[in-house]
């Protein structure tokens, strides 16, 4: 489904679940709980967490989404519900000067761009998971979702410019992690 075909239905659901009708919901379940769950899984990498932060996804969605002004980001609008549940339990777990300290760290590497090739999947999805968490989710949006970088400045609450560096760094870091890639 286009880009364009898909804001619509979005926006076709959202409008039916402002207006109370709980298939509607239920349909929004239905399509989007396993990327949510699989977007929480690997910001947190603790599968009971992701469960845990996807329950309250639902949970909030379904309390607020008649403050949803822009039916048709109706996506990315619960992106940043479970991104912003997943980041508060990340603080649970660690300092949120560590996170920051370890970003900065990857901030101060060399500027070359490499060529990213995925073919192997599920080294691809390992390396991921030793990622700090502010890469790997700007990596897992833009990606794995293909959502466009503008999207993933808004979900994730930064400018565009950052996302573009994490999307650099990201990529620098999966092929040192991935077997038989050299740096």
């Amino acid at each position: 489904m286009n880009a364009t075909a898909q804001r619509t239905r979005d926006a076709w659901i959202a409008l039916r679940c402002q207006s109370g009708e709980t298939s509607a919901f239920r349909e929004l379940v239905a399509e989007m709980e396993r990327p949510l769950l699989y977007f929480a899984t690997k910001l947190l990498a603790d599968e009971d967490e992701a469960l845990d932060v996807l329950q309250k996804t639902w949970l909030r969605a379904f309390r607020t989404i008649h403050r949803l002004e822009e039916p048709q980001y109706l996506r990315a609008w619960l992106y940043q519900i479970a991104r912003g549940l997943a980041i508060d339990q990340l603080r649970k777990r660690a300092s949120a000067q560590r996170l920051e300290h370890e970003y900065a760290e990857l901030q101060t590497e060399a500027n070359d761009e490499p060529e990213f090739d995925q073919e192997d999947v599920a080294a691809v999805h390992r390396a991921l998971d030793k990622l700090d968490p502010h890469v790997r989710e700007v990596l897992l949006l833009h990606f794995l979702e293909d959502l466009p970088i503008a999207e993933v400045a808004t979900i994730v609450g930064c400018p565009e410019g950052t996302v573009k560096s994490r999307l650099h760094h990201g990529k620098r870091l999966l092929r040192t992690l991935l077997p038989g890639e050299t740096q």
